[in-house]
C-alpha cells in the first residue's frame, strides 16, 4: 500500500510539474496539457491499492533498466505502464528507449505525440531532431532545431544545437572532401620476405642463398597519402559518386633495390539508403619496385552493407582484380583473382567502438600454375575512438594458401599458413595534426623452406588530416 501511494505521488507530481521544458507554455498549450493530466489523474484514482502496488513495482524495475542503459528490457515495461497511465515522463522514456534501440518510427511517433500536447517541450523537440538526424531526415531535423533555437534556451543547449546544425550542413553538402597525409620512420626486420636460413634443402641437394635472398633488415622512410571526394547526385538518401586515391612509398636507407611504391585510384557510384549502402568502385593501380616499374592492375569491388539496428551490421563484398607485370621475365606472375568476403560488425558506445570479423575465400589464377592458389581467410578487427582524440586499431588475419603446383626446386605443392597481426595508435592534436605509431607481425609458415619467413615492422609517423 505504501509503495502504491509513492508511485501515485510521483506520477501526480510529474503530471502537474513537467520537467522537460525550460520555457513556460503558452495559455492554450497549458490548457491542453491540463486536460491531458486530468485524464491521467482520473485513471490513477480508479486503481485499487493492489494495482498501484503492481504499477509501482513495474515502474521501479523499468527505471532501473533505463538508467542502466538496458533499453531493450526497459521499453516493453514502459509500454505496459503506458496502457494504464500515460504521463509525459513515461512517453519520454518510451521515446528515448526506442531511439537508442534504433526503433526510430516508434521514437518519432512518441515524441510527436508529446509535442501535440505541449509544443513547448523543447527537450522533446531536441530528441525528435536527433532521431530525424540519425535516419537522414536532415531537413526535418533542421526545422525542429531552428524552432528550439528561437526559444530562450540555455547557453549550453544553444551550443549543442549549433553543433548539430553544423553536422546537418556537413551531411547535406553536395561535395565532401577528405585528405590525410603522413610521413615517418620505419624499421623492417625482413624487407625482402626472405627465409632466416641461408642453406635450404631442395630436390637434388642443398640450395645456398646469396646475401640479398636471405632475410635482411633495414630502416627507412615511409610516406602515405589518401584523399577522396564524394559528390551527392540527388537526395541525402540516394545516388552518390565517390572518387578516391592512395599513394604509398617506402624507401630503405641501405637497400634501395627493395624500395616499393604503390598508387591506386578508384571511382564509382554509391547508393545510400536509410539502413544500407551499396558501393561499386572501379580501380586502377601502379606499383614500382626498386627503381623499376613492377606491375599495373585493374579492380572492381562491389560491396553491400545493411544495418539491422543501431548496434549490428552485415557487409558482403566481392573483388575481381587483374595484375600485369611490366617485365616479360615476370609474365608468369600475371594473374586474375576473385575474392569473396562476409563481414559482420558490432557497434558500441554511440559507435565509438567497432568490433568486426571477416570470413572470405580467394582464388588467384596466374599464367603459371605454380603461382596460382586458393585460400580461405578469417580475421577480426577492432576500431576504437576515445574522447581524448585517440584512435586505436587492432587486427588479426589468418590465411591458408594452397598452390596448384610445386615451386621450382620442390616436388610437393606449396602450402602457406600465414598469421598477420597489427596494432596502430593515433593521437590527434590541435585541429588537423596527428601522430601515430604502428607495429606489425607476419608469420608465414610454409611446407617449402624457401617461402617460410616472419617479419616485424615498427613505424612512427606525423601527419595532417582535413
Amino acid at each position: 500500500m505504501r509503495n502504491g501511494f509513492i508511485v501515485l505521488s510521483i506520477l501526480i507530481v510529474q503530471l502537474l510539474h513537467p520537467h522537460m521544458s525550460w520555457a513556460n507554455p503558452p495559455a492554450e498549450s497549458e490548457s491542453l496539457y491540463k486536460k491531458q493530466n486530468e485524464k491521467e489523474l482520473a485513471r490513477l484514482r480508479q486503481m485499487s491499492p493492489e494495482e498501484l502496488k503492481a504499477l509501482d513495482k513495474k515502474l521501479s524495475m523499468a527505471l532501473t533498466y533505463y538508467y542502466d542503459r538496458k533499453f531493450a528490457l526497459a521499453l516493453p515495461l514502459f509500454r505496459e505502464i503506458a496502457q494504464l497511465v500515460q504521463t509525459m515522463d513515461i512517453l519520454f522514456w518510451i521515446g528515448t528507449c526506442a531511439m537508442n534501440l534504433g526503433k526510430t518510427e516508434l521514437a518519432i511517433e512518441t515524441f510527436k505525440k508529446m509535442l501535440a500536447v505541449d509544443p513547448e517541450l523543447h527537450r522533446v523537440r531536441l530528441e525528435l531532431a536527433s532521431t530525424y538526424f540519425s535516419i537522414g531526415r536532415y531537413e526535418d531535423a533542421r526545422r525542429q532545431l531552428q524552432r528550439v533555437k528561437a526559444a530562450s534556451a540555455p547557453a549550453e543547449v544553444q551550443v549543442n544545437i549549433e553543433k548539430l546544425l553544423a553536422a546537418i550542413e556537413e551531411r547535406t553538402r553536395k561535395t565532401s572532401i577528405n585528405l590525410r597525409l603522413s610521413a615517418g620512420l620505419l624499421f623492417d626486420s625482413n624487407i625482402n620476405a626472405g627465409p632466416d636460413q641461408r642453406e635450404l634443402e631442395v630436390v637434388g641437394g642443398t640450395l645456398t642463398l646469396d646475401e640479398l635472398s636471405q632475410q635482411i633488415e633495414d630502416s627507412g622512410l615511409i610516406t602515405d597519402a589518401y584523399g577522396n571526394v564524394v559528390y551527392d547526385i540527388g537526395n541525402p538518401h540516394g545516388l552518390m559518386w565517390n572518387t578516391a586515391g592512395n599513394f604509398f612509398n617506402r624507401n630503405y636507407l641501405n637497400y634501395s633495390q627493395f624500395n616499393f611504391m604503390l598508387v591506386t585510384v578508384t571511382t564509382g557510384p554509391w547508393w545510400v539508403g536509410r539502413r544500407d549502402i551499396l558501393k561499386v568502385p572501379f580501380g586502377l593501380m601502379h606499383a614500382e619496385y626498386g627503381s623499376d616499374r613492377l606491375y599495373y592492375g585493374f579492380t572492381v569491388s562491389p560491396n553491400y552493407e545493411y544495418h539491422f539496428g543501431y548496434r549490428f551490421s552485415l557487409k558482403g563484398g566481392y573483388q575481381f582484380k587483374t595484375i600485369h607485370y611490366y617485365e616479360f621475365n615476370n609474365s608468369e606472375l600475371d594473374n586474375r583473382s576473385h575474392r569473396f568476403e562476409l563481414k559482420p560488425s558490432l557497434y558500441f558506445s554511440n559507435r565509438r567502438h567497432i568490433l568486426s570479423a571477416v570470413a572470405g575465400y580467394e582464388t588467384s589464377d596466374a599464367d603459371s600454375s605454380r603461382w596460382s592458389y586458393d585460400t580461405p581467410l578469417l580475421g577480426v578487427f577492432y576500431i576504437g575512438n576515445f574522447p581524448t582524440k585517440t584512435d586505436l586499431f587492432l587486427s588479426y588475419l589468418w590465411i591458408h594458401k594452397e598452390y596448384d603446383d610445386p615451386p621450382i626446386l620442390y616436388d610437393a605443392k606449396r602450402k602457406d599458413r600465414r598469421h598477420t597481426f597489427s596494432i596502430a595508435l593515433s593521437q590527434r592534436f590541435y585541429k588537423h595534426l596527428f601522430w601515430s605509431v604502428a607495429f606489425g607481425y607476419m608469420d608465414n609458415d610454409s611446407n617449402t623452406e624457401l617461402f617460410e619467413f616472419d617479419q616485424k615492422t615498427f613505424s612512427i609517423s606525423f601527419g595532417f588530416l582535413f
